[in-house]
């Protein structure tokens, strides 16, 4: 095992620190509070997310998830012998001319989740 395998599997994941301190729960609350009035974006489009609007970025309140996997496309101290956990997200502000992720990007490939199954999606990529 090289180093950076052990001291990752070592230390907790910072998740369960937050959680554990209560500062987990603030941060969703935030969050949310963010979405209702949508700044999350430099945009700031200010449209109320969790109400079905959509603003620049045609985003709703939930996540949609086009993919995931461990990646294997970084340098070694980021992927390790296992890869690391990659979720690709749908609908990025940034529009680049030469996007590599296009569909995903742009034409919002992908499906809807709720945020217990992106929270199961990371914890089973955690687990790989």
């Amino acid at each position: 095992m090289s180093p950076v395998d052990e001291s990752f599997s070592t230390r907790p994941p910072s998740y369960r620190r937050l959680w554990e301190s209560g500062e987990l729960s603030g941060r969703v609350r935030e969050a949310y509070r963010r979405l209702s009035a949508c700044t999350l974006c430099p945009h700031h489009c200010r449209v109320d997310r969790t109400r079905g609007e959509r603003g620049w970025c045609r985003a709703g309140a939930r996540p949609v998830v086009a993919s995931w996997g461990p990646h294997f496309g970084e340098e070694e101290p980021l992927v390790g012998r296992y890869g690391s956990g990659t979720v690709f997200l749908s609908y990025c502000v940034l529009r680049c001319l030469f996007c590599q992720n296009y569909a995903l990007s742009w034409d919002a490939e992908g499906e809807e989740v709720s945020e217990e199954e992106l929270a199961e999606i990371m914890l089973e990529l955690q687990d790989r």
